[in-house]
Parts: C-alpha cells; structure tokens; sequence
C-alpha cells in the first residue's frame, strides 16, 4: 500500500489562499458594504438634463463647435502647401525641388490617414452602435491610421531616392499641430 503524502502543509500561505480565513471573511464584508454605499450614492441616481447641465457649465461650452474633421483637413492641406511653397523657395526660384516635393509628402503623410479616419468615422456616425462596439471601431480606426501613416512614410523612403528627411519631417509635425490650432480657432 502506497501512502500518499500531501505536498502542500495545511499550514502554508498556498493552502490559505494567500490569507487566513478571517482576513478574507472581514475583506468580503468590506466589499458589500462597499457596494451597498455605491448603491446609496447620488452619483449613479440619474443622468442631467440639458438645463441642469447648462445652468452648470454655461450655454457656451454646450455650444456645437465651428471645428468641424472637414475644416481640419482643409487647414492641413493649406498648412501641406505653404510649407512645400516655402521650401521651394529655398531652392530653385519657386521650382519643384527635392525639398519642396519632401515637405508635400510629408504633410500627405498626415492628410491622408487623417482622411482614412474621418471617413471611418463618418461610416459609424451612420449606424446606431452600443457604446462598446463604438469604442471598438474608433480604437481600430486610429490603428488603421497608425498602419496608414508608417506605410506612407515606408512608401516615400522606398520610392523617392531624393528625399530631404528636414522638410519631411516639420512639415509633418506641422500638419499634425492643426488639431491644435482647431482648438485655438474655437
């Protein structure tokens, strides 16, 4: 006959789950009293109204804003063209050099996933989605325009031998503050 011998002390931290039992039996009284608290609180009574909400804030901040995703990338696509004017400038008088094709491609390289997603976004604006398929489609909208944006510059690094990095690179950064030059117009 085999005896068998328990590997685990009936006294060791594994066979208390970590605690004894009326350590655990104090925290599982905490949590319900917890929870009846929450219950009690006004905070999840009920949602406001938009007169309550109004008296709150203000009608300004309630106010629909006149940044529309629209107004966005067109102030992108100026800031893309003043950029790429300006870098010609350097160059040739006023010519289509390396650096003002750079400064292009690098505020395209912010235009277009902008686009992809604003798009994206106008697509769900159209469905009636639950609150988590909606988080869910916004999420994998800003991955679909992560992807966008290093396949673009993936592109103009594999396809444009005469790349100039400077004017890639400000003019991106520059197209991409627009959201907060939206916000400054506000």
């Amino acid at each position: 006959m085999v005896n068998y011998i328990d590997p685990v002390p009936k006294d060791s931290v594994k066979s208390r789950g970590f605690g004894s039992e009326d350590v655990q039996a104090s925290k599982c009284r905490e949590n319900d009293d917890w929870k009846d608290e929450l219950e009690d609180s006004e905070e999840s009574a009920k949602p406001l109204t938009r007169q309550e909400m109004e008296a709150l804030l203000g009608s300004a901040l309630l106010r629909p804003s006149r940044v529309t995703v629209k107004r966005l990338l067109i102030l992108q696509g100026l800031v893309t063209i003043v950029s790429a004017v300006a870098w010609s400038a350097t160059g040739k008088s006023f010519g289509l050099d390396s650096s003002a094709i750079s400064a292009l491609l690098g505020g395209l390289a912010a235009l277009v996933p902008a686009a992809l997603f604003a798009a994206r976004a106008k697509v769900l604006s159209g469905r009636v989605n639950q609150l988590g398929t909606t988080v869910f489609a916004l999420v994998t909208g800003e991955l679909l325009k992560i992807i966008a944006t290093v396949a673009m510059f993936v592109l103009v690094i594999v396809f444009y031998p005469d790349l100039d990095w400077l004017p890639l690179l400000l003019t991106y950064i520059i197209a991409l503050k627009c959201y907060w030059l939206g916000w400054l117009f506000r």
